[in-house]
């Protein structure tokens, strides 16, 4: 009987499965419906907020209708009203194939590991919301998750700008699943750096350029999440390890960051595509 059970269950896992990877890899940024943006900011007004409205506006120049971009900032970027963004997207419309991108740029932080206890490291990472009256706590990854697995999408691609967003993606109850790319500025034990000659974060800095256009090395018309992420590693890397050997004089203490990619689209099994989010 428990071996039938067993058999069972793996033939059922192997259909889900294979309906799942079809779905995901039919996605066509020609010919599919509609792309949607949630951008989410709070904690340092100038800084995030030029690197959000650069975002705002390439979207909206590569085709993204504005009704469909969701600008959560300051005081509107309440715990509450974030983790009601998968409620609310699912009132306005968003369905299973369409294209949707998450920003956030946020303070970040860890703290001891609460249930379900998943974190490699015993710290849950967490996002610092605006606080009001009515909400004064942080978001933690488990809560984002439970958020995000509302959203019944298989293009999602969640982009953090946040120190420690790294740990995001490092437990086994945090944000990865199949359907997404996770694209984080920091390792889990990291902070983030600011360019400090303008109003920007070093990371969203060079992700915006790439959707400019500039992140397609292949040459193929589209900018694909991948290379967006491949396009801002490298000179995140490189500057922020020049700004850390300057700080070192002063601090004693060397700071560095380095991003962090998951990927699992079309599926986590099989994620050799690469998904188009701007045609050139």
């Amino acid at each position: 009987m428990k071996k039938t059970i067993i058999t069972i269950s793996i033939t059922l896992m192997l259909i889900f499965s294979c309906r799942n990877i079809i779905a995901q890899s039919n996605f066509n940024i020609d010919k599919d419906s509609n792309r949607w943006a949630v951008i989410i900011t709070a904690g340092e007004p100038n800084r995030d907020s030029k690197n959000a409205e650069d975002l705002n506006n390439i979207l909206k120049k590569n085709g993204w209708d504005e009704s469909n971009i969701i600008y959560l900032k300051e005081k509107e970027a309440t715990k509450e009203a974030i983790l009601n963004l998968s409620d609310f997207l699912e009132i306005q419309g968003l369905q299973q194939n369409d294209l949707i991108i998450f920003y956030f740029s946020m303070h970040g932080g860890r703290k001891n590991d609460v249930e379900p206890f998943d974190e490699p490291d015993g710290l849950d990472e967490f996002l610092v919301s605006y606080k009001d009256e009515k909400q004064d706590e942080n978001i933690i990854d488990d809560e984002l998750a439970i958020m995000f697995n509302k959203i019944k999408n298989d293009n999602l691609v969640i982009i953090f700008e946040a120190c420690f967003s790294g740990g995001m993606i490092d437990g086994e109850c945090d944000l990865k699943k199949s359907g997404r790319i996770i694209i984080t500025s920091t390792k889990e034990d990291e902070t983030s750096y600011p360019l400090f000659l303008i109003k920007s974060w070093l990371f969203p800095y060079y992700i915006n350029k790439g959707l400019t256009g500039k992140a397609d090395k292949n040459r193929d018309g589209f900018v694909s999440a991948e290379e967006i992420y491949r396009f801002a590693e490298l000179p995140t890397k490189i500057r922020s390890t020049i700004y850390g050997f300057l700080l070192f004089i002063f601090h004693k203490a060397l700071f560095n960051q380095h991003p962090q990619i998951y990927d699992g689209w079309p599926s986590t099994e099989n994620n050799k595509e690469e998904l188009k989010l701007i045609k050139l």
